[in-house]
């Protein structure tokens, strides 16, 4: 039913049909002569009007309101995404819907880039005319190069304000490139922030991870980044003065110095690592340091902070990732994601040297078999746990740094021979050669992804 016939119908309502029948068939003619000026059918035309255009306003007000509701309905949606997207880049970071959502590749060519120095005033360098940054210098130039990572493993009120785990990081491209230590963002944390110097907070994400030398480089959306200046390590000498900057204890750019105690000191951060070149550094080095950079006092890294030798009756022994041994390392993870072309044996072994085969009453030196990896080719060969490998490809190994160099320029797939003593039941030796392939070493992985069936 149309306005028209509702407004028609009220005004019937309001004027019966039987006052028409009251009139005489002599006043029919009168009366529609007289219709438009008569008071009743002046009222009636009245009637007619409010209600017809009252209706008619009605209903516009009402579609009128009705697209205001709409309106002020989306406003308000907009609002809460807004305030939404501001609240969980505080917590997560910048950048972390890019994170989440796409999953573009960062792999590419990589050469860690050589950058010059930040300039700074004359104050700010030593007098003696070496280029040399005072300390104060060096922090108020370097700082913004060095970040911190902060890991959540779960979120809850107590992570989301202090997270899981801490450390630090070393800006290497200005496009978000970070390297920071494999232990710091390993273990499949569910987020992982980078706060910049200034406080900015990025979600991040990882490019690759290699615990066995403890590296592991991140990627955040930022550009125009500060990135750090890195020097060939063999440069370092000791006794020379190096300045440590990291976030101990979550406390961002703290700033302590030393000096060189030793240089190419070969290190396993954990038990499994194949051994590091490290330079050894008395400045203080705390949980939180790991990933942080070493600089020499020219503001260039010569170092990636790994660790610290810590016991009760210990101190003032820190160890840092020396560049020359982490530059390939990071090229790789960022072109590759992995570590290429290195190789495993299948063993976890205990070396025993001459004077420790002599102490114990072993038969020789060598390699002391405790596992063999059930995955790898030389599982297929004779060799037991409890027998000695004593030589590879005809060199004497008793080390793991002797074992790294006896099978040092071979591929994943190449054959191997080694020498084996198996002491028998009746206390003499059994001398035999066994032939292996090598293996792929694929404990560096890009970021976090599963294994392949």
């Amino acid at each position: 039913m149309d306005l028209f016939e509702k407004n028609l119908q009220e005004i019937e309502k309001r004027y019966p049909a039987q006052s028409a029948e009251n009139e005489t068939a002599e006043d029919t003619d009168e009366g529609a002569e007289n219709t438009e000026t008569s008071p009743k059918a002046a009222g009636r035309k009245g009637d007619f009007d409010d209600i017809f255009w009252g209706s008619v306003m009605t209903a516009t007000y009402r579609k009128q309101s009705n697209t205001a509701a709409f309106f002020r309905a989306v406003c308000i949606t907009i609002v809460i995404i807004l305030l939404m997207y501001m609240m969980s880049s505080i917590i997560l970071g910048k950048g972390w819907i890019t994170n989440t959502l796409l999953h573009a590749s960062d792999k590419m060519n990589f050469t860690l880039p050589l950058y010059e120095p930040p300039k700074m005033d004359e104050s700010d360098y030593m007098s003696d005319g070496s280029g040399r940054y005072t300390t104060e210098g060096l922090a108020k130039a370097l700082t913004p190069s060095v970040v911190s990572v902060v890991v959540y493993y779960d979120v809850t009120p107590t992570t989301v304000i202090g997270g899981s785990t801490q450390g630090s990081g070393i800006i290497i491209t200005e496009d978000g490139y970070i390297v920071t230590n494999a232990h710091v963002v390993d273990n499949s944390p569910i987020l992982i922030k980078v706060i910049l110097h200034d406080d900015t907070p990025y979600s991040a994400r990882v490019v690759g991870s290699d615990p066995k030398t403890d590296l592991a480089v991140l990627k955040i959306e930022a550009k125009g980044l500060s990135p750090a200046v890195f020097a060939d390590s063999d440069s370092v000498s000791p006794g020379e003065e190096v300045v440590a900057i990291g976030s101990p204890a979550g406390l961002y750019g703290s700033i302590t110095k030393g000096v060189v105690s030793a240089v190419g000191r070969e290190i396993r951060t954990q038990v499994e690592n194949i051994e590091m070149e490290c330079i050894q550094i008395d400045a203080a080095i705390n949980p939180g340091n790991s990933g942080g950079a070493l600089f020499n006092m020219w503001g260039q890294v010569v170092g990636v902070i790994s660790s610290k030798l810590s016991a009760t009756y210990y101190d003032g022994i820190g160890f840092a990732i020396s560049t020359k041994a982490a530059k390939p390392i990071i090229e790789q993870l960022i072109e590759y994601g992995s570590i290429q072309d290195r190789v495993r044996i299948g063993i976890t072994f205990v070396g025993v040297d001459e004077v420790s085969a002599e102490s114990y009453g072993y038969p020789c030196a060598g390699l002391y078999i405790a596992k063999i990896d059930e995955n790898c080719d030389i599982s297929n060969t004779e060799l037991l746990v409890g027998d000695f490998i004593t030589h590879i490809n005809g060199i004497k190994v008793t080390s793991l740094s002797e074992t790294m160099k006896a099978v040092s320029g071979m591929k994943p797939g190449d054959e191997v021979t080694a020498d084996v003593v198996r002491i028998d039941p009746e206390g003499g030796t059994i001398n035999f050669k066994i032939t292996f392939k090598l293996e792929k070493d694929n404990t560096a992985t890009q970021g976090f992804v599963e294994k392949e069936d």
